[in-house]
């Protein structure tokens, strides 16, 4: 259950600071007239929430021992993205009336994100896993001096 509420964390806080730049910058690029109305922001934080949580449960992928890595990948990055898209498709960040060239060019850089936010956190856990063996490794070595 910590590892389930600790992935929520990290997975819904990581799609709503998202959401947060995204909208910042689309408000610059729209010159101050970002806009909202029938309640399109808060389906909109709803649609971040949910992909935090879309990215976050399949993450328990990894703690299964008996599944090889890249299988691990797949499924959690799989079930994410299909989340994430239909979800876009739902609240509007892909706009369909801006033709399929746009909405294919929205759908390469969303799942652009996704993957790069995917490497650095994957990043991040290796170095600490490679700093915990260090530790360790000087540990056992002071043991035996």
């Amino acid at each position: 259950m910590k590892k389930l509420l600790d992935l929520l964390i990290k997975g819904v806080g990581t799609a709503l600071t998202c959401f947060t730049i995204f909208g910042m910058i689309w408000d610059v690029i729209n010159g101050g007239n970002y806009v909202f109305s029938d309640w399109m922001y808060t389906k909109m934080v709803i649609g971040a929430i949910i992909i935090g949580i879309g990215f976050s449960i399949p993450g328990l992928v990894y703690y299964s021992p008996n599944l090889p890595y890249s299988i691990k990948i797949i499924i959690h990055m799989g079930i994410g993205c299909a989340i994430f898209l239909i979800t876009s498709f739902i609240v509007g960040w892909i706009p369909i009336e801006l033709g399929m060239m746009k909405c294919v060019f929205i759908i390469v850089i969303e799942l652009a994100v996704a993957f790069i936010l995917w490497l650095c956190f994957t990043l991040y856990y290796k170095r600490m896993a490679e700093k915990m063996d260090k530790k360790i490794k000087t540990m056992n070595q002071d043991d035996f001096d």
